[in-house]
């Protein structure tokens, strides 16, 4: 038998998330014990974060994913992937140490491989609204810039959120900016939009961009991918955008956590068939 590797996720309203299938079956396949738990806290209104990780590893997890809310929460009780940018405030897979817990951030390795991947080597982002400046926000950001992003410009409905990473992007060199308030003359300039905020989720469907605003821009991203098809991957399929979705990250970090997870480096490409195919039998099945 081989040994348990005891996983899991934190998070809200976790009831539609793929992590735990996806893990449990890439555990099956490469001749792996292990289990995935989903950590919901939603109902939790005054969680102690800590007390909640350190009850994990009492309880013998090897690792954890982190959702939203939870993202950069969780980055000041880590210690950080020093090959992170000094400029992200957000872990996403939080390994337990004997004395410590690793932190690290495979949205950001996971955005900036499927990016590449899907829109070529030599792709430039132009000039990016993002909207959003939590966890995920803040990983692709960070991605943006590595990526050469033109001109950053950042909206989120908490304007702290987006204070708290223009600095630090700044001091990296990034050419970037908060948002006016007027969204549509924003995307207007903009030749990438992406979606970094929870709206278009299962338990929170919309557009939270004015669908006045969609006209000449190129390409676009949505984190989110229950479903993969949300009301702004509709519009900009519809204005014939080259998009990118959610899913694609969903594969591309699940990838990169495996590794860490158990030292196995998988294709992407090969797990997302394997993945699907899996997806599709349990669907056919019930």
């Amino acid at each position: 038998m081989s040994e348990h590797i005891k996983l899991g996720l934190f998070g809200h309203n976790l009831s539609k998330s793929r992590a735990k299938s996806l893990h449990e079956l890439l555990g099956k396949l490469n001749g792996l014990n292990v289990t995935y738990e989903n950590l919901d806290l939603k109902d939790n209104s005054n969680v102690d974060f800590a007390a909640e990780l350190k009850k994990c590893k009492e309880q013998g997890f090897k690792a954890v994913n982190i959702t939203y809310p939870f993202k950069q929460v969780a980055y000041k009780l880590a210690k950080i992937d020093q090959a992170l940018p000094k400029s992200l405030n957000a872990i996403n897979t939080l390994l337990f140490e004997n004395e410590n817990y690793f932190g690290t951030n495979t949205d950001f390795t996971g955005y900036y491989k499927a990016t590449l991947d899907h829109f070529g080597k030599d792709f430039k982002p132009g000039k990016v609204l993002l909207l959003g400046a939590g966890g995920v926000g803040t990983s692709i950001a960070s991605a943006l810039y590595k990526l050469n992003v033109e001109e950053l410009v950042i909206f989120d409905i908490d304007e702290t959120k987006v204070a708290a990473i223009l600095e630090p992007l700044k001091a990296t060199g990034c050419n970037v900016r908060h948002a006016d308030k007027n969204l549509i003359s924003e995307m207007k300039k903009a030749n990438g939009l992406i979606n970094a905020t929870p709206v278009g989720i299962h338990f929170n469907p919309g557009n939270p961009f004015p669908k006045e605003g969609f006209a000449n821009q190129q390409w676009a991203f949505d984190a989110i991918y229950t479903p993969e098809n949300t009301e702004f991957m509709q519009c900009c399929r519809a204005n014939k955008m080259d998009t990118l979705s959610g899913f694609k990250l969903f594969m591309y970090q699940g990838v990169d956590a495996f590794k860490l997870f158990t030292g196995i480096q998988l294709d992407v490409n090969e797990t997302e068939k394997d993945y699907l195919k899996h997806y599709h039998d349990t669907l056919m099945s019930k």
